[in-house]
């Protein structure tokens, strides 16, 4: 594995996962050189990663971090995410990325984070998606700043809806064919 970028916060560790922070080299590997990317990454990509909706995201994802480290944008500049983005899933027994989760940034003004997340078909049903958010839920906690943890999914998607209610995730309401989930600062 190349060597990691010191902005970001070292890789979560769990039972069965390693979790990856995504830095500009990385982002922009996984969007043209998945060797690149297994390289940095520390481990294959499986074929069916990213899903298409990640991959509509990742060019974003990629010009945000490009633009928080252009020092002619100044002030201008988006903030670097520093962890506050994307994550892979490194499934350890396998060295391979199988999934990911993101935050789509750092606290708001009301302390909420939102989370994302995904896995590839062949690697669903084992709970790896619930042990990587779980470990991304405690690694958002650790800022102060951070109050809860919010999260949507379509009101037919029982996986996420199981996925949401292991990690401990409420629903607070149902719009438009989705469920809004929300998950409060342990006590």
């Amino acid at each position: 594995m190349i060597t990691p970028d010191p902005s970001l916060p070292a890789p979560l560790v769990t039972g069965r996962l390693s979790l990856v922070p995504v830095g500009r080299d990385l982002a922009r590997a996984l969007l043209s050189d998945r060797r690149a990317a297994a390289e940095l990454a520390g481990g294959a990509i499986h074929r069916d990663f990213p899903d298409p909706d990640l991959a509509a995201k990742l060019p974003a994802f990629a010009q945000r971090l490009d633009d928080a480290a252009n020092p002619a944008l100044g002030h201008t500049a988006p903030l670097d995410p520093a962890g506050w983005g994307l994550w892979l899933f490194r499934y350890t027994a396998e060295r391979m990325i199988v999934g990911a989760a993101s935050f789509t940034g750092p606290p708001n003004a009301s302390g909420e984070v939102e989370l994302g997340y995904q896995i590839v078909p062949a690697h669903r049903r084992r709970g790896l998606t619930v042990e990587g958010c779980s470990a991304l839920v405690a690694w958002a906690f650790h800022d102060s700043a951070t109050t809860a943890v919010i999260a949507d999914c379509a009101d037919d998607n029982v996986a996420s809806v199981r996925t949401l209610q292991k990690l401990g995730f409420t629903q607070e309401r149902a719009v438009r064919e989705r469920f809004f989930w929300r998950l409060p600062r342990p006590t």
